[in-house]
């Protein structure tokens, strides 16, 4: 007679019961006809696809049981409920409302080879090669003027510099006597080339405004009421159409008088002395001839109190006693002799 070798066995639920079967050791559910092996903590389903008719499906646990209904020739999978697993013929999957399908003869290695937008067709090859091809676009050409042509940083740059050149109102500029372009200037760095004395690269560029631009030296052509600020001499000047001239009207206005010429704006202003008795005008001084309590030294012109004078923090004075001097502000603001009196013998 053969050897026959048994293992646990009993109803899914005695197995539940029970609980862990050793590791390695096997059960067997007679009711669902379940194979479980154990690792000692948990009972893990070897089991085989069970069949049978749909009415005697066991209920279901949410454990991942497979079933063949033999009345249906349908498989149904346990996910807590028993879901029928319907094959369905991918040739004849209709067009959802999220997702659609997509012709076989588009695709190449899993890959969708056009795009379409229902009037015009375009392979991935065709679209591939039209980004690819710089004759077409992404060509950087500052000399185009085009509406689809592409300038560069450096090109957009200098033509918005151009435009604020348009403007009469300019950046700064550090000096307008500077002759010799400096060695080592720092971008944006602008001056205004002196009339005469200039060298270098400023050679022949009178009256125009140099720039540094990082590589070498522009310059622009001022038009008539350009107007810069000149750093070295905090000044504003203005082309005039043939010269640089202080735009005076920010700066000064001189109202002329007695002794006063170039008034108004004028650059220069000067002042007349004129000489009288004693007073000598040179130059660059005005002098005073001392005399008779008159002292002059290097604190100035003095008077010397006596007889009457007398000189303090208000000015100089005359003693009136309305005796022997008279103040007459009614005739020019005059000191007059009162009474003589000759005194007694």
């Amino acid at each position: 007679m053969a050897q026959v070798i048994k293992i646990r066995r009993g109803t899914k639920a005695q197995l539940d019961a029970y609980g862990p079967l050793q590791q390695g050791e096997m059960g067997f559910c007679t009711d669902t006809k379940e194979v479980y092996i154990g690792d000692g903590s948990t009972n893990v389903l070897v089991g085989r696809v069970m069949s049978g008719t749909l009415a005697n499906r066991p209920n279901p646990t949410g454990s991942g049981r497979f079933y063949f209904a033999t009345n249906e020739n349908v498989l149904y999978v346990d996910v807590g409920t028993w879901q029928k697993l319907t094959i369905v013929n991918l040739d004849e999957l209709p067009d959802g409302s999220t997702y659609g399908k997509v012709l076989k003869e588009d695709i190449t290695s899993g890959h969708v080879n056009k795009v379409s937008d229902g009037t015009k067709t375009a392979t991935a090859a065709q679209i591939r090669d039209h980004i690819d091809n710089a004759a077409i676009h992404r060509q950087i050409n500052d000399s185009g003027t085009g509406p689809t042509d592409l300038w560069s940083a450096q090109k957009i740059r200098n033509e918005i510099e151009l435009a604020k050149r348009g403007m009469e109102f300019q950046d700064s500029v550090k000096s307008r006597t500077t002759t010799a372009p400096p060695s080592s200037p720092t971008v944006g760095d602008r001056y205004i080339v002196p009339v005469s004395g200039a060298s270098g690269a400023w050679s022949g560029q009178a009256n125009k405004i140099a720039e540094w631009n990082g590589s070498s030296w522009s310059f622009y052509t001022p038009a008539e009421g350009w107007t810069v600020y000149v750093d070295i001499e905090a000044k504003l000047y203005s082309w005039n159409g043939s010269a640089w001239v202080v735009s005076g009207a920010a700066l000064q206005n001189i109202v002329a008088g007695n002794g006063l010429s170039g008034g108004g704006q004028a650059d220069t202003v000067t002042l007349n002395v004129g000489a009288g008795n004693g007073i000598t005008v040179s130059a660059d001084a005005v002098a005073v001839k001392p005399y008779n309590g008159i002292n002059v030294d290097s604190n100035g012109v003095s008077v010397k109190a006596y007889n009457g004078i007398t000189v303090n923090g208000n000015g100089v004075s005359v003693n009136i006693d309305n005796d022997s001097i008279v103040y007459d502000s009614a005739n020019g603001n005059r000191l007059m002799v009162a009474v003589i009196d000759g005194g007694t013998f």
